[in-house]
This record gives C-alpha cells, structure tokens and sequence, in this order.
C-alpha cells in the first residue's frame, strides 16, 4: 500500500480536477509534499484565471443590501460562484451575508471555498451556525471538505466541531485529510480517554487502521506515544486486527517508526500474539524490512520480542527468505543487543531448520551462532 499521506493528497487532487482517483494513480510515486505543492498550484492557478471576476461580483456583493445579495447567491450565482467570491469580500460584510443564507446552500458553497484565502472570515463564524452545517457536511460524507476546514478552524469551533461529530470512525476520515499537525494534536488533546478507546476500538472494526497511523505519525510526539501505548493495551482481537492490517497494507514502516520511539515494545507487544506467528505475517515484515531499508529499527525491537518469536522469525526466513538472513549476518556485530536473543532464538529451531539457516547466512555471527 502507498504511503497514507500520499494517498490522501491523491484524493484531494482528483477532488480539484473532478476527476476519479484511478485517474492519478501514474503519480503516486511523488512524495506527498509534491503532491500537495501541485495541489495548491492547480488551485491557485484556476483561481487566478477568474479572479478579476471574483473581485467584481465581490465588490457588488458589498454595496448591493443584504436580502438582496442573498437572493442573488441562492438564485443566479450559486454554490459554486458564491464559494469563490467569498475570500474576496470584507470577512465582516461575508459573515452578515451568511446569516441570510440557508444552511443548506452554506454545505453547498463549502465543496467551492478556498478554506485558506476563507480564514478571516472562518475565524468570525457563528460556532453553532459552524456546527449546523458541520452536521449537513457529515451527513453527505464531505470528509475531505471537512478535513481542509479542520486546518483552519478557531480552537473554539474546532472543539465544538468535534464534541458533535459522535462516531469516531467519521474522526478518523476526516482527520485522514487533515494537514495541519497542529489542529490534529488540539483534537486528541481534546478527547478524553474513553473516546481515545473508542477510536482505537473503531479503527478495529471498520478497518481503518491507515487512517489511525496517518494521524499517529502526524500529531506530536507526546500524543502519539499516549495514543500507541493505548493502542498496545487492549485486548488480542484489537491487536491482531492491527496486524492483519499491516500485513495487508504495509504498514510496518509507520510502526517501526512510532515503536522506535516509544519506551515500551510495540513491535514486541504485537510478536506476543498468536497471529504474529503466521508466515504470512512474518513474510511482509521481512519484506518491509528489506525493501524500506528498515533494519536498524527492526533490530532494535527484536530483543523484546522475545526468544520463541524471533526463532519464528529465523524459521521462516530459512525457508522463504534467505536473503534476509544473509544480510543479518552480515550486519552483526559482537555488542549488538540483537545478537544475545538470536543466540537463545537459535536453541530453539529445529536441526533441519538451523542448518538451512545457517546455509543461508553470510559466514558471520549468526552463522557461527547457528552452528553452534
């Protein structure tokens, strides 16, 4: 599976271009910040073409009586128009407008508003009106409106906003096409533990745990660490759902990366359930491992994860990975803290299976400790 980050800058081009996803899968080999970068151009660049006709209808707008402007959005511009005209007129005169606008046409114009050019006029934006039609956008499955909103909003209304959206796993949509890291954080400061469960919970039964470590990897460290080991504590059915789906998704580098920060062992914790012991399984983490250059990480984990699962590990390799033992040796080193559990791991194999092992390595340590 490609990077969460960038599939999500996939969706949010195709959503500017009007077009189907599968329409841009040639560009998923550019890193999400390139994405993004292109993202914004388009948009900047279809905003220019018309800009002067924006200002005009905004410049109108702001003289013309308010009942009357009103009329003119809802009944001759439309959505569309009216999105884009309204980061070009006075916040205050925008706002007033709104009040006289159905909370419908407001969902409808957000699909069309540039949330960033929109942020002045975001900021004085009735919170319960902001909830209304958070409500309507919900409702219509506008995750992706909603998540270039998130980026923007106030504290106060982005709290709000988030006490009103009830089931967690519309959160992790939304927060899915969130880029600001700093609203992520506000957000999951914000929730309290039970909602933080429910996530983890909600992440298990709906599969989306892509979308639960896109939004690990992009809040701050502190709640990262709070969200991984509240992860780490609940129950088997919960962790093996994480494990099927790193193994379908790939999602191992992301693990490394968040277990190689954490005090306790994510990568140990997960090896202590019975479904980290299927080849399958340990075939996609040797084959993360090789093809992202995750060594350093996967070996700083193997010593929790204890004897048994390591020799699982060497067992399966020795049948269906050989490459990966041969780099393995080659890598060891005396002081490495690896090597004591590949010595206990290796007392456990089958005769048969040390010797294919051994057969497999480069001549080094672990050749030596199979051998032995």
């Amino acid at each position: 599976m490609r990077h969460p980050a960038i599939q999500a800058e996939l969706v949010k081009l195709a959503r500017v271009l009007q077009t189907e996803v599968a329409e841009l899968e040639h560009l998923d080999y550019l890193e999400a910040e390139r994405l993004r970068a292109m993202r914004e151009g388009i948009t900047e660049a279809l905003f220019e073409k018309f800009r002067a006709s924006f200002t005009g209808f905004a410049r109108l707008s702001s003289i013309l009586p308010l009942a009357l402007s009103a009329r003119i959005s809802e009944r001759v511009l439309g959505p569309t128009l009216s999105g884009r005209i309204a980061g070009e007129m006075p916040p205050r005169k925008a706002i007033d407008l709104s009040a006289r606008l159905s909370d419908d046409f407001l969902a409808d114009t957000c699909l069309h508003i540039d949330p960033v050019r929109a942020k002045p006029i975001i900021a004085g934006f009735p919170v319960e009106r902001a909830i209304a039609i958070t409500r309507l956008l919900l409702a219509r499955g506008e995750m992706i409106t909603m998540g270039r909103f998130v980026d923007v909003l106030p504290r106060q209304t982005l709290l709000a906003a988030t006490d009103a959206i009830e089931q967690e796993s519309d959160l992790l949509e939304i927060g899915f096409f969130v880029e600001s890291s700093d609203q992520l954080d506000t957000v999951i400061e914000h929730l309290d533990t039970e909602r933080r469960k429910a996530i983890v919970a909600a992440a298990a039964a709906e599969g989306l745990w892509p979308e639960v470590i896109a939004m690990l990897l992009r809040i701050g460290k502190a709640s990262r660490l709070a969200m991984a080991e509240l992860a780490m504590a609940q129950d088997a059915t919960i962790l093996d759902s994480l494990i099927q789906a790193a193994t379908e998704d790939d999602l191992w580098p992301a693990l490394l990366q968040i277990a190689d920060e954490m005090p306790g062992s994510m990568i140990g914790t997960l090896a202590q359930e019975p479904a980290f012991a299927d080849a399958a399984v340990i075939r996609s983490v040797i084959d993360s491992v090789i093809a992202n250059d995750l060594w350093a990480r996967f070996r700083n984990q193997t010593p929790s994860m204890g004897a048994a699962q390591v020799a699982r590990v060497l067992e399966v390799a020795a049948e269906q990975r050989k490459p990966f033992l041969w780099e393995l040796d080659r890598r060891l080193q005396e002081q490495d803290s690896d090597l004591a559990v590949l010595r206990e791991a290796s007392d456990q194999l089958a005769p048969d299976v040390r010797l294919r092992a051994q057969q497999a390595c480069a001549g080094g340590l672990l050749a030596d400790t199979l051998a032995a």
